[in-house]
């Protein structure tokens, strides 16, 4: 079944992919705004390395409180608050006059990400039990699509929006973004959920929260998943380590097309755009990784070191936009994959505090990476410092690969599952 034949079927689940994509088109013209406005402020490489810094760092309190509250109240009331808040913020950067005003962005940056820490978590758990289970892998597909759409209307509009007219219309939009989204998600039907999905059909309220015994059961099982599941904890060493790379890259994305290439706010905005073709093409590649889906999931982060490490090399910019292209394929395709096999693994009482964790352990190493690179740029060029990166990436990548690869083979040599069954709690 193709992804446009899902979103006919999955009525629920159309309504959050709607306001998903224009939530996340909204931050993408604001963040390009924003990498602009820093630039033409400061000049410096620091000032954006402390912006992505600040905005990953609220992950590490909010991700888990998100998670929790995913697990224990009304998903829908969690995201239509929390868009309700980041409205207000999102107009702050307003009020940016002068690099004295650098602040403003500052803070503007840690409220919208605290928000998206809280939101994540219900929006990701939220997918398994709207859908039908034979339809989750291009559910995921179609997740990575919307990053796609998401990064070219967002990113290379925003681009061209904040060249032509100034910033502060970007910012304006990412309001409304907010507002709209929030409409979106009122009509969002829980109670007409398929038969099949993933777990129980009515949320927790604040009454309704689980036993210490049966909290305890479900720590143990999730313990128990983690020492049976020789995938899950090869994933939980690369949700460890990839984003140091991928902070590094973040960072370098605006640099490459504005003090490397000379090309401003389009040349921002062209790069991401690349990044959301490549999603694109990769999000009609998952479907084809159905029977190997956790090989996929390992492989992708050596191939995108590859990649990395040829676009810190790249004598044009064109170049650089190809290779940017095919690394987020690969990318689109590992994250579809990695996201549809946890889903699958992990019981519905702990998906809200799974994802909450797993988006706070990646966010707060990628804060970090981003807060060095920026400081690193004041040392070292911006090439010298990819070829780094994406070194680390590669090997790091190979490694967990031939270590994946090998547990396979001696699985199949054993005649025993590489995998365990999904572990249930009734």
């Amino acid at each position: 079944m193709n992804s446009l034949q899902v979103l006919r079927q999955e009525r629920s689940y159309r309504r959050l992919f709607a306001a998903g994509l224009v939530n996340g088109i909204g931050d993408r013209f604001s963040q390009v705004a924003v990498l602009g406005l820093l630039l033409s402020l400061t000049g410096s490489g620091l000032a954006i390395g402390i912006t992505f810094a600040v905005r990953l760092f609220p992950y590490f309190v909010f991700g888990p409180l998100g998670g929790l509250l995913a697990d224990r109240f009304s998903k829908k009331t969690i995201m239509l608050i929390t868009d309700a808040v980041r409205l207000f913020f999102a107009l702050t950067p307003l009020l940016v006059r002068d690099s004295g005003d650098v602040w403003i962005i500052y803070v503007s940056a840690f409220a919208l990400s605290a928000g998206e820490a809280i939101y994540a978590p219900s929006r990701m758990s939220l997918i398994p039990r709207l859908v039908h289970r034979k339809n989750l892998l291009t559910v995921n597909s179609l997740e990575q699509a919307m990053v796609g759409f998401v990064l070219i209307g967002g990113s290379v509009t925003g681009g061209i929006l904040a060249a032509a007219v100034g910033g502060q219309v970007s910012f304006v939009l990412n309001a409304l973004s907010f507002l709209v989204s929030g409409v979106l998600l009122l009509r969002l039907d829980l109670a007409g959920r398929p038969a099949d999905a993933e777990g129980t059909a009515v949320e927790l309220t604040p009454t309704q929260t689980p036993s210490p015994a049966r909290a305890l059961r479900q720590t143990s099982v999730l313990r128990q998943l983690i020492t049976q599941s020789f995938f899950l904890q090869i994933m939980l060493i690369v949700f460890a380590v990839w984003p140091i790379g991928d902070g590094i890259f973040n960072v370098l994305i605006s640099v490459y097309a504005a003090e490397v290439f000379h090309m401003g706010d389009i040349g921002i905005g062209l790069l991401y755009g690349a990044l959301g073709a490549g999603m694109l093409i990769g999000s009609g590649l998952a479907g084809k990784m159905a029977r190997h889906m956790r090989t996929a999931a390992v492989l992708a982060l050596g191939l995108e070191g590859i990649f990395q490490v040829l676009s810190s090399q790249s004598p044009s910019f064109l170049l650089l936009v190809l290779l940017l292209a095919v690394s987020a394929v690969i990318t689109s395709v590992g994250n579809a994959c990695n996201e549809t096999v946890l889903m699958q693994l992990i019981p519905d009482e702990w998906r809200g505090r799974f994802f909450g964790g797993l988006t706070t352990l990646q966010n707060t190493v990628m804060g970090v990476a981003m807060l060095v690179s920026g400081f690193l740029l004041e040392a070292v060029t911006p090439r010298t410092l990819g070829l780094a990166g994406g070194t680390f990436l590669a090997l790091l990548g190979f490694a967990l690969s031939l270590t994946w690869l090998l547990h396979r083979v001696k699985a199949v040599r054993s005649q025993t599952p590489a995998e365990p069954s999904r572990i249930t709690l009734d």
